[in-house]
């Protein structure tokens, strides 16, 4: 074979290697990245940082405030006296009225005509008329214009009232999410400072077990340290439950679904 045709069949080698070489790795690649994309959706409190698994407080605040069925309600409140408002301020035109009345037919009035001679004669004439009356009246009611400065302020305090309330819940929404975010970070927190002190907890009951077999320590020290381990064991499932319970009063309030969370042992 000439050393041009070797080298050439050499080179093709190499580069159809490498390209089935490429072909053997993509899938592996892209099966990675999807169960890496799968699993974002998952969120492990032992593992992952909370506050990169939820929005930020300040979207979390702005979506429990649209989400509140409470401040819907004073909203309609709100509108419903300034209606009312509006209304009262128009009563006076309800003392304002038109009268109107329209009569056809034949009328029959007296005439006086002259005769020949010079004098006047009463006669009884018949004719067909339309007679139409339009006119504009007014009543004064003395107590209702005494009044109506009363009943006007008496609608403008009540929707400061409801506006006063609708701000008095928004501060308990604002506190009850900051405060339930706080929660979230306490708890994981004590999640992972549990985990710690089981692990030490299951050491230290594991060479007591050895000392006490080996008459070591008593078994009232051996009981304490046993004891010991169940507090921390106790106070595990403790943060687990205020985290998850934290957890999900947050969504509840919210309206935002958050990552679904693993089961934990």
């Amino acid at each position: 074979m000439p050393k041009s045709t070797k080298k050439l069949f050499i080179t093709f080698s190499k580069a159809l290697s490498f390209i089935l070489l490429l072909l053997l790795l993509l899938p592996v690649k892209l099966i990675s990245q999807e169960i890496k994309v799968s699993n974002q959706s998952v969120f492990n409190p032992i593992t992952d940082d909370i506050t990169k698994k939820i929005p930020p407080l300040e979207v979390l605040i702005d979506s429990a405030l649209a989400n509140s069925h409470r401040l819907k309600y004073w909203d309609t409140e709100i509108k419903i006296t300034e209606y009312e408002l509006k209304s009262v301020k128009r009563e006076w035109t309800n003392d304002i009225f038109f009268t109107g009345e329209g009569k056809e037919g034949t009328w029959t009035s007296l005439v006086y005509v002259q005769d020949q001679y010079g004098n006047e004669v009463g006669t009884l004439g018949t004719t067909d008329q339309g007679r139409y009356i339009v006119g504009i009246g007014m009543r004064i009611p003395i107590l209702d214009i005494w009044d109506r400065g009363n009943k006007i302020k008496l609608n403008k305090m009540r929707i400061e009232r409801n506006i006063e309330k609708m701000l008095e819940d928004k501060q308990a929404i604002r506190a009850n999410v900051i405060n339930l975010f706080n929660e979230l970070l306490i708890q994981q927190n004590m999640l992972k400072l549990d985990i710690d002190n089981i692990e030490f907890s299951e050491l230290t009951a594991e060479m007591a077990d050895k000392e006490f077999q080996n008459g070591k320590i008593s078994l009232s020290d051996l009981s304490r340290i046993r004891d010991n381990l169940n507090r921390a064991r106790y106070r595990y499932v403790d943060s687990q439950t205020g985290f998850t319970k934290a957890y999900v009063m947050l969504q509840e309030l919210t309206g935002i679904k958050f990552n679904e969370l693993n089961n934990w042992e």
